[in-house]
């Protein structure tokens, strides 16, 4: 679809993406290597070769590129949370199908693994902006952010319906406190993978006990005798 698309481009067009693809390809290096903090809009500008000036005919604003490094992180993270819940049942199997998935992601992109959180963080009021005041990017990130939660509480819900998970907390709050979990967990290791190293412990096995604790805290309760998943 993307390559027809791209056919049916003029020549002007083709020009103004492969500009565009430039300056965020550039943008990305320095904010992955540097920080958003210690980029600027003249770095990228002299990484990518063009003026300052162009980079703000495709991009409005420092925040505007970072975002876009979101969107790809977001494509990226739906994708594979797609792929890994397709195989299992609905439950709590699928449910830490999510987790493996984030984990999968941050071993293929380590540099990814914060950009959501610094986004929250560094930009937090995209999506308190009113719709109409909102950029492209702005829309297509928080478009994303809220397919990938909708998969999440899709998940969550069907494991509800089949009485796999317990039933006396909502399912928002569940998954904001898994979501939470692994996400820190993840960061944390990533950090700290020297520390690991040194008392001896594997990433894996560290992955598989928590989500193991996840799954025995999200089993039924007694009292609701739903029996096994």
């Amino acid at each position: 679809m993307e390559e027809n698309t791209e056919k049916r481009m003029s020549r002007k067009q083709r020009e103004a993406k492969l500009r565009e693809q430039i300056i965020f390809e550039a943008a990305e290096k320095l904010f992955l290597t540097k920080g958003y903090e210690n980029t600027t809009m003249d770095e990228i500008a002299a990484i990518s070769e063009f003026s300052k000036g162009t980079l703000y005919n495709y991009f409005n604003s420092k925040d505007e590129l970072y975002l876009a490094i979101g969107v790809k992180a977001y494509e990226l993270i739906v994708d594979y949370t797609k792929r890994f819940i397709k195989n299992e049942k609905p439950g709590i199997k699928q449910l830490m199908a999510i987790g493996y998935a984030y984990y999968d992601f941050s071993k293929d992109f380590p540099a990814y693994t914060t950009i959501f959180h610094d986004i929250a963080v560094k930009i937090p009021d995209i999506s308190s902006k009113p719709k109409k005041e909102l950029t492209n990017i702005e829309q297509k990130y928080l478009y994303l952010s809220n397919a990938y939660r909708d998969v999440f509480l899709q998940v969550m819900n069907d494991a509800v319906k089949v009485r796999a998970i317990r039933s006396d907390k909502s399912p928002t709050m569940i998954g904001y406190i898994l979501s939470t979990i692994t996400s820190g967990l993840i960061r944390d290791i990533m950090q700290s993978k020297p520390v690991i190293s040194r008392f001896g412990l594997k990433v894996d096995e560290i992955i598989n006990f928590v989500f193991e604790i996840l799954a025995e805290g999200l089993k039924p309760r007694e009292s609701e005798n739903y029996g096994d998943e």
